[in-house]
Order: structure tokens, then sequence, then C-alpha cells
């Protein structure tokens, strides 16, 4: 069934200013290539993704859904790897022993699936070092510990640790963690997601969770996630995300509802309240700050209040053209 040891799914879209620069991490990687196969499941690019994908050796397969969630599914499903690592252009594996790393975590025959550590370099923004350290600010108000690797072990108990990953018992607390599908995560072969699930990033994870598999966090590889270019970038986002809420997209916060707490679902109704009092925000950023020492929580305060003020933005834009199509590009 397998004909590699390991395969790099990755979705673009007209990534054609970073895509040799991940290519070169790749190429870099510490790790037999003769076992290494990597897909590029491409939305329909207009620049030079594609030929640049071709020239470093990967295989193209065209994702007639356009966007990223439904281009994993294309590729987990052309696989052939015993290992399938999901990347996108923007997440950048700068230890050359990363795959490597990988690999040996699998080698635990009881891990089913594993991911890295979510981080920042110089050359990222402020803004993408705040989200690679909390979260988005609204997912981080619903979530609390959950919401990044960083604070799991606040809130989860640990089954298994190591010099390499740990392993938390996910089912120990009635708050499910957020960890994205497509960001470094790697899963074993063979994997097929539910259909409804396609556009859901965070879905096929908590159903591992449910399913009783182990997912080992491997907090000894940092992924270096350059997800936010500046302000104007985050707002996007911001706003796409609120568009497919009003939208009822089978995607986003509320394609999840039903596994939220009751807990989550008031803070929900809650969070314009928190993000534009402003003291509440600065509040726990100070409280933060103390705790932590993380500078990047003096950021907090403004962050809410764009991410909130971004929603009651898109709401009435919403309300005014509901055809009107947002990107988060």
């Amino acid at each position: 069934m397998f004909d590699y040891k390991m395969s790099i799914v990755v979705p673009t879209l007209n990534n054609g200013s970073i895509i040799t620069d991940f290519f070169e991490r790749i190429k870099k990687q510490n790790y037999p290539k003769e076992i290494l196969e990597i897909l590029v499941i491409d939305g329909g690019s207009t620049d030079d993704t594609i030929k640049i994908a071709r020239q470093y050796g990967a295989k193209v397969i065209i994702n007639p859904y356009v966007l990223a969630e439904p281009a994993v599914n294309i590729g987990m499903e052309n696989a052939k790897g015993e290992i399938i690592v999901l990347l996108a252009t923007d997440n950048f594996l700068e230890d050359g022993d990363s795959l490597k790393k990988i690999e040996k975590v699998f080698d635990n025959p009881e891990i089913y699936a594993a991911f890295p550590k979510q981080d920042s370099d110089q050359s990222d923004t402020i803004f993408s070092k705040y989200v690679n350290t909390f979260t988005d600010p609204f997912n981080h108000f619903v979530y609390g510990c959950a919401s990044n690797s960083r604070t799991f072990k606040k809130i989860y108990k640990i089954f298994d640790q190591n010099e390499l990953y740990d392993i938390y018992d996910y089912s120990s607390h009635s708050v499910k963690p957020v960890i994205a599908f497509a960001q470094g995560f790697s899963i074993r072969g063979g994997y097929k997601r539910d259909e409804n699930d396609t556009f859901d990033d965070f879905l096929p994870i908590i159903k591992l969770i449910e399913n009783r598999k182990k997912i080992a966090y491997i907090h000894s590889i940092p992924l270096y996630h350059h997800t936010i270019k500046n302000l104007r970038h985050f707002i996007k986002k911001q706003r796409w995300a609120t568009r497919n809420v009003l939208s009822n997209k089978n995607y986003g916060i509320n394609y999840r509802l039903k596994y939220l707490t009751l807990s989550q679902k008031i803070k929900i109704k809650l969070w314009p309240f928190y993000a534009f009092s402003i003291i509440l925000p600065v509040a726990q950023s100070l409280y933060g700050l103390s705790r932590d020492g993380e500078v990047i929580w003096l950021l907090h305060p403004v962050m809410c209040f764009v991410s909130a003020a971004s929603s009651v933005r898109e709401y009435f834009n919403y309300i005014l053209n509901k055809e009107k199509i947002v990107s988060r590009q």
C-alpha cells in the first residue's frame, strides 16, 4: 500500500512569492529523499506556483474546490506514505531534523497523529507572533488554555512525555483543544476524513480525540507559521471568519457548536462586551504579562478591539450586501 515512508501534502494558491523558500526548507531536511513524497494540491494558481513546485520534484494535483481545506483531503487520498504531513506554504521547518523527529515519534505504535509547536522567527510581524503565541483573540477568549499547545499542560492530564513530545489526555477536560489540521499536523497513512468535515480545520481533530486516538505534541519541533502579513491581513481574516458564521457555512465555530461547553457558548455571547470594554482585555494582558513574562501580552487589548470591530463591520456589510465575497488572503 505504501510506496514512501513519508508524504508531505501542500495546499497552494498563488503562493509563488514564498513557495521557493518553503521548498528550500524541505530540501535542507536531513531526510532520505527517496522515501519522501511531496504532493502540491493547487487551487488554480495563475502565477508560477506550479512551475516552481515541479522544479523541486513535487507532484502537482489540481484542486477544483480552490480552498486549502478540501485540498488536504485530495492530498491524503493520493498520498502513498506511511506518514502524511500536512504543511501550508507559510509553515517553515527550520530544524533540519524535523522530519526525522516526526518519523521517530511514529515509531511509537500507540501514536496515531502528531503536531509541532507553533512558533515565530525574527521575520514575523508582531501580529503573527501574537497569533502563534495565543491564537486569535476570539478563540483565545472562548477556549482559554485549550487554545494553544503552550498552555495545554494547565488543563489536560499527561499520558506520557519525553524530550521529543508530550501526549495529553484531551478527554480529561470538557473543553476540546484548538489544534489545526493543516498546520504541520501529521497522521498515519490511510486515514480518511469524514466528507462532511471537508471544509473544517478543527473538527477532524475533535473526532480523533473522541475515537481515543493518541495525538503527540512534538514540542521539540518549532514550526514557523508566518500567518499574518500585517494588520490589514489580520482584519481580512477576521472578516472572512465572521462572514462564514453569518452565512452558516459548513465550517467554522458555528459548525462545531455541539462540541462546545455551556460556558464556551456563553463566552461567545459575551465576546463583544469583553473586547470593546478595553479595561477587561487590559487587565488580562497585565495579569498574563506578570504570570508568563510574555511581552506580546501587551498587544492583547488592541487585537481584541480590532477583531471585534472587524466582525461588527462585516456584520453590517453582510446585512447590506450578502453576495459580496470576502477574501482571507
